[in-house]
């Protein structure tokens, strides 16, 4: 995901800190022991995790935002690594997983049973595995989808973002960062969207027993046709 180094100084300020994200993580993450955030970006909340008295592990495939996660917590415990490596981790050892910020359509859909066998074993029993993903079930209407631009802070700072392409299979997901109307960076991945009753299906499959599924961090109802997020809290069975 070296994709996204180019704006690893920007992230907070496009990505910041959420409060109420930082809640639900409080509220269904075990209140100790040892948790990963896989996808970490900048460490903001496994800062906070830590900060709340858990240990916290985060991992991203990307260099540029594990040098500055390590530049903003000192120390902290980042390691680059991607979503298919997991499994090299200490299996047992975690009382928390969770993956936020739509990191998970990264992982290729041929790799997604060994990512969650992988998972699985990480957790110790009753473990709980988080993550949040964008709801693509209406979304894989379209050929092309235009998600609302972010403009933090004044406005000077705008991060556009375009899906492009879209099959349910694959769908490229193109970005443009621009500061006072001078594009800074662009660029384009491709992502792997998964419809929400697949995704439990696989849960299922795999061992996991499903404790909430929301569309947002405030907890609102999930439906499958509105747009937003996609949230799911998951037990190790």
């Amino acid at each position: 995901m070296a994709f996204y180094s180019d704006f690893a100084g920007s992230y907070e300020e496009i990505f910041p800190f959420r409060t109420e994200a930082a809640a639900f993580l409080d509220h269904w993450l075990p209140d100790r022991g040892r948790v990963l955030d896989i996808g970490c970006g900048t460490g903001q909340y496994c800062r906070h995790l830590e900060g709340g008295g858990r240990a916290c592990v985060g991992i991203d495939l990307d260099p540029g935002m594990i040098e500055e996660a390590q530049r903003l917590h000192p120390s902290g415990d980042f390691r680059i690594m991607g979503m298919e490596e997991i499994g090299l981790l200490t299996h047992g050892a975690y009382d928390g997983v969770f993956c936020i910020g739509n990191v998970l359509p990264h992982l290729p859909t041929e790799g997604l049973a060994g990512f969650l066998q992988a998972i699985r074993a990480l957790l110790r029993p009753g473990g709980v595995w988080l993550f949040q993903t964008v709801n693509f079930d209406p979304i894989l209407e379209f050929d092309e989808y235009v998600l609302p631009p972010i403009r933090p802070g004044d406005g000077s700072l705008v991060f556009r973002r375009v899906y492009r392409d879209i099959t349910p299979q694959r769908l490229v997901f193109t970005t443009v960062l621009e500061r006072d109307g001078e594009e800074i960076f662009g660029g384009e991945t491709i992502l792997h969207p998964r419809t929400s009753e697949d995704l439990v299906s696989r849960h299922r499959e795999t061992g996991f027993r499903l404790l909430a599924h929301v569309a947002d961090w405030s907890g609102r109802r999930y439906v499958a046709s509105a747009g937003g997020g996609n949230i799911f809290v998951w037990e190790r069975a």
